[in-house]
């Protein structure tokens, strides 16, 4: 059997639109009715937001709210304390597992764990 050829970037980010565009439709569908339940429920498991786009900017923005050292946090993330380097510089873009990662990181994102703690700190300071 023949390897898989790497996808490129522009095919994920058609990959991405065209996912975004069938959800997007179920949610219409099912805002009228057309779609029940689990046939939404279906369609979120098969339509997962779309991927982020980190660049150097927010690599280190997101590892300043976490309070860690590149090598600390290229350790959390499971990548070479170089691709964190090279990530802030801007010389290569974060992907695959380590891409999630750094979405469930983000303080920008309201489910994230480091906004989730330092919330619980501040109901426990003032509570």
């Amino acid at each position: 059997m023949k390897p898989k050829a790497p996808r490129t970037t522009q095919a994920v980010a058609v990959e991405d639109d065209v996912l975004t565009t069938a959800h997007g439709l179920a949610v219409a569908l099912h805002r009228v009715g057309a779609l029940d339940e689990r046939g939404m429920r279906e369609m979120d498991r098969l339509c997962p937001e779309p991927r982020p786009d980190y660049g150097e900017g927010d690599v280190k923005r997101i590892r300043a709210a976490t309070r860690m050292s590149q090598p600390v946090f290229a350790r959390l993330l499971g990548v070479d304390k170089s691709a964190v380097a090279q990530w802030e510089r801007g010389a290569r873009r974060p992907s695959g597992p380590a891409l999630r990662l750094l979405e469930v990181l983000d303080p920008e994102k309201p489910e994230s764990p480091v906004v989730m703690v330092r919330r619980g700190i501040v109901e426990n300071a003032t509570g």
